[in-house]
């Protein structure tokens, strides 16, 4: 038997539903979209940044530039990420992320991205410099 508190909805239990049943590299990604949706810079910093990237921008200053570009942003809703294996020449992993950003004007925008991500540590990191320059 499963009990519902009233706190408690339909969609988010499937969005949990769902969440267990990606790869880790995905939940990753979820996990950065989420952080983003959340104005969360430290988190993504202190959790999914690469020591790669972490060693080419400090701390403030990434959480300065983030800042600065969520500004505009209302909310972010993902709408599906998508698993497509390694790239053996760099030793990374590629997701795509299909999502929607609300801008604070009202305007929402769709976007496909392909986020890479590296594992450290048994734990997989966006790999910023080849996502987004």
């Amino acid at each position: 038997m499963i009990l519902f508190s009233s706190s408690c909805s339909i969609s988010k239990l499937k969005i949990d539903a769902a969440y267990i049943l990606k790869t880790d590299p995905e939940k990753a990604v979820i996990d950065f979209l989420k952080a983003l949706d959340n104005k969360s810079p430290d988190y993504i910093y202190d959790n999914l940044l690469s020591v790669k990237d972490k060693n080419n921008i400090s701390k403030d200053k990434f959480k300065e530039e983030l800042d600065l570009i969520l500004t505009d942003i209302d909310t972010i809703e993902i709408k599906k990420t998508t698993y497509l294996g390694y790239e053996t020449k760099d030793n990374l992993v590629k997701v795509v992320a299909q999502f929607n950003v609300k801008y604070k004007n009202s305007e929402v925008k769709e976007y496909k991205k392909y986020i890479y991500l590296v594992e450290e540590n048994k734990d997989w990191k966006i790999v910023f410099e080849k996502t987004f320059i």
